[in-house]
């Protein structure tokens, strides 16, 4: 039947709808859901480059995880992780929510502010990152040179070469980069409270704190949550401000899941055990993410 027959008939209409959404469909099956299916599929398999120049791919059970687990550097990159995701969400949030406050206020050259604050949301993720890594030099960098002259350092140091601070080094670099996009998502939101809201609880007498936790928090809180689940995902998967500051290094004090899964496939030619552990990032991200999504939808219909 042709195709002018099909859309005369009436199921053309129905049919309308999917073929439209077609394309997309079909994109992102190939771009997104068979990569994450073919990945989680090598974390169970024998994939290392000897076994795949020789075919001999096998399925083994779940012994790449059990390889995760046995490599002590795997609970030194969880506990970096963990603490690199904690202070990262954190601090991104509460700056992010402070400077969303600032500039939803009247105050001058506000389009200049935001314009400003938002400039190392846009600089290219490698850029900002060599930059600083030039900044954090211990002989020419500008930090080091600053801390100095204000008496803060009596001689120059290595922050990405020393174990203590190497971790804390890039933390700084990646709240300085993502602090502006969380900024932009609740200044947003905060633009969109109506202000007759913000007149009824001024004349209730909310200001202050209670103006802010019991007026202005519940407006914005899926805002909040959306800002909150995307800089954890994006926290996670900051690969190039760790490898290309410190690689991890040294001595594996800024080793984090992420970098460790990239030595497991392109260090020691092991996909397997670099699927595995991207497999265990995966789940870890989808059972928070849905976990919290879950806790917003039953707050909103209580």
């Amino acid at each position: 039947m042709p195709w002018s027959a099909v859309f005369e008939t009436g199921r053309g209409e129905r049919l309308y709808p999917y073929l439209m959404v077609l394309p997309a469909f079909i994109l992102v099956m190939a771009v997104v859901v068979y990569p994450v299916i073919s990945g989680i599929v090598s974390g169970f398999q024998d994939l290392t480059l000897r076994t795949l120049s020789r075919g001999q791919v096998t399925f083994i059970g779940t012994r790449n995880f059990e390889r995760v687990w046995a490599d002590p550097v795997f609970w030194t990159a969880l506990r970096n992780t963990a603490w690199w995701v904690g202070a990262n969400v954190v601090a991104q949030m509460l700056l992010g929510l402070m400077l969303a406050l600032m500039l939803n206020r009247p105050v001058r050259a506000r389009s200049w502010l935001r314009a400003g604050i938002l400039l190392p949301w846009v600089v290219p993720s490698v850029v900002a990152v060599l930059t600083w890594r030039w900044m954090y030099d211990p002989t020419v960098g500008i930090v080091n040179e600053l801390l100095v002259r204000v008496g803060v350092l009596k001689d120059y140091f290595p922050f990405l070469g020393d174990v203590g601070t190497s971790l804390w080094a890039v933390t700084v670099e990646s709240i300085w980069k993502g602090t502006p996009f969380v900024m932009l998502l609740l200044l947003a939101a905060l633009q969109m409270i109506p202000r007759s809201v913000m007149e009824a609880a001024a004349m209730d007498g909310a200001h202050g704190w209670r103006l802010l936790f019991f007026v202005v928090l519940p407006q914005i809180r899926l805002a909040f949550a959306i800002a909150l689940i995307l800089t954890l995902i994006l926290t996670v998967n900051n690969f190039n401000a760790i490898w290309l500051m410190t690689a991890g290094g040294p001595l594996n004090s800024s080793e984090t899941l992420f970098t460790l899964a990239y030595r497991y496939g392109f260090e020691r030619m092991n996909l397997g055990m670099a699927s595995a552990l991207a497999t265990l990032l995966f789940v870890f991200l989808v059972a928070v993410t849905t976990v919290y999504l879950y806790l917003i939808r039953m707050r909103e219909e209580a």
